[in-house]
Formats: C-alpha cells, sequence, structure tokens
C-alpha cells in the first residue's frame, strides 16, 4: 500500500507537458513547433537525444515571417529563425531552457540538427 501511495504521488506531482514530441529528425534538416505563451510566465524547455547527436533549439517570437521560414532551404531556416530568437540553446547535449515570455501569443520552437547526425529526440515544454 504505501508504494502504491508514493507512485501515485509522485504522478499526481510531475505536472503534464504542454507540448510533447517524440520524433526523428533527417541528417541535417531542421523541424518547427509553434506554442501559444502568457506574458510572464516561465517555460521550461527541455530536449533529450541520442548520444553523438547534437541538436541546437531556439524559441522565435512571433515576429518571424512564418511563410517565409517554411520556404528557406534547411540551415537557412535556422539562420532566419536565430534572428528572432527570444532564448535559444546551443549547446552540446541535452537542451535545457528556462524561458519568461516576453508576451502573450504564438511562439516558434526551431530545432536544428547542426551536427549533421540525424536520429531520434524528445521535447517536453512545461
Amino acid at each position: 500500500m504505501t508504494i502504491f501511495l508514493l507512485i501515485l504521488v509522485t504522478s499526481i506531482s510531475t505536472p503534464l507537458p504542454l507540448l510533447e514530441a517524440e520524433d526523428t529528425i533527417a541528417r541535417g534538416a531542421t523541424a518547427m513547433y509553434m506554442i501559444t505563451l502568457e506574458e510572464g510566465l516561465d517555460y521550461w524547455v527541455l530536449m533529450n537525444f541520442e548520444d553523438g547527436m547534437d541538436l541546437d533549439i531556439i524559441v522565435a517570437s512571433d515576429e518571424m515571417d512564418y511563410d517565409e521560414f517554411i520556404q528557406l532551404p534547411y540551415f537557412e531556416d535556422y539562420m532566419y529563425a536565430r534572428e528572432f530568437a527570444i532564448t535559444e540553446g546551443a549547446t552540446e547535449g541535452t537542451e535545457d531552457i528556462v524561458l519568461t515570455a516576453p508576451y502573450t501569443g504564438t511562439a516558434y520552437i526551431i530545432i536544428h540538427d547542426i551536427a549533421e547526425t540525424g536520429g531520434d529526440y524528445h521535447l517536453r515544454v512545461f
């Protein structure tokens, strides 16, 4: 009974992600997700992936032109999104970013395979 209660408390105290994606990215590719921010709230963006991969992540503001972004070739789309970054993670290994929303509205989460290896990743936003 004690173990059951411990599992129940742990599952209740862990919040569900606002966004969760388990996906595969092609070698050198860019992926995009949209979220809605609420000004002043803190968001935790966490991305895990396989050893040997290096993925960079950007949260771009709603000032980024979606139609222009989507028309650009790989890497150019990532560089364009960086111009509108409100936060970014460009470290080797797991990405772990805390973002305090500067406005209420849409934001774009951009993931780019900077190491050009491709592979699986797990993205969560809390």
